[in-house]
């Protein structure tokens, strides 16, 4: 039996702005995704001599089976390889899901590229991550960030300066489809866009006038969710008062605060500890 130990990070979005519906359906984007040291651990192994797929989930609360989207991952790869036997998948979540960190998406490109590894595949692992969700191709490149683009699928990595980070999640449970009904209901109320500016984004790699980069982090589901979740408020003013650099992660319920230093990173840990449910600190990878 063989086996590989790979570690899923967790992203934040480093500002997001909804563009419009494609004719598929999806939604478009346009956002800095930017890998943190946050990470869900998995194990996956190769046994030719059994069949099916297993699953061990431990950690934060996951959905067991077929329902996990690593269970789902496995069975697509297998469906479209010569190679035989069982799949043993061994998941530690440490990643809040829901909480816009893209968890379930880091964890199904993990499997996929582990999956490669012990097969010796030449599969299109492209083509089954855009299958999967809009967020694993940003997982599957491997890169820290990246500007993203389309229904998540166009990426152009960039280079961000270091940065730590605090994340804090706002007690809200805000299910990703749920907020994208939200926009859907009320994209007309939404009179200032909020752009990332590509070009600045791909050009600095370095703090500028206290930011880690002249880029807004500005995210259209926030204002959405303002006034519908009272822990969205709460969470937005705390940080607020801790620093002009912080923004809501996907559609949330986690939010963000980055710093330069780790000290300032660790007082504003110790202030926000114990007022929300889960705080963590973390940085850049």
């Amino acid at each position: 039996m063989r086996r590989i130990f790979i570690e899923a990070p967790a992203k934040i979005n480093l500002g997001l702005q909804i563009t419009g519906v494609r004719p598929d359906g999806f939604h478009s984007l346009e956002s800095i995704f930017s890998t943190v040291t946050l990470s869900d651990k998995i194990e996956v192994s190769l046994n030719p001599e059994t069949t099916g797929i297993s699953l061990e989930c431990s950690g934060i609360l996951s959905p067991p089976g077929k329902a996990n989207l690593v269970w789902k991952t496995a069975k697509i790869f297998m469906d479209k390889t010569t190679v035989r036997g069982g799949v043993g998948i061994s998941l530690h979540k440490s990643i809040p899901s829901p909480g816009g960190l893209g968890g379930g998406s880091s964890d199904a490109a993990a499997v996929l590229i582990a999956l490669q590894k012990l097969t010796h595949s030449e599969l299109n692992l492209t083509t089954m991550a855009e299958r999967l969700g809009s967020d694993v191709p940003f997982f599957l490149l491997r890169k820290g960030s990246a500007l993203v683009t389309g229904r998540g699928e166009i990426l152009h990595p960039v280079v961000l300066p270091h940065f730590h980070c605090v994340l804090v999640h706002s007690g809200e449970n805000i299910p990703t489809p749920a907020a994208f009904k939200l926009w859907d209901a009320h994209k007309g109320d939404l009179t200032e866009a909020c752009p990332i500016s590509n070009y600045t984004a791909l050009k600095f790699g370095a703090w500028h006038e206290g930011k880690p980069f002249p880029v807004r982090l500005d995210n259209h589901f926030l204002t959405l969710l303002h006034s519908r979740f009272p822990g969205v408020t709460r969470t937005a003013e705390e940080l607020s008062r801790l620093t002009v650099n912080w923004g809501l992660s996907g559609s949330g319920p986690t939010f963000y605060a980055l710093f330069r230093s780790e000290s300032e990173a660790k007082e504003a840990e110790e202030q926000l500890t114990g007022k929300f449910p889960w705080v963590f600190r973390c940085q850049s990878r």
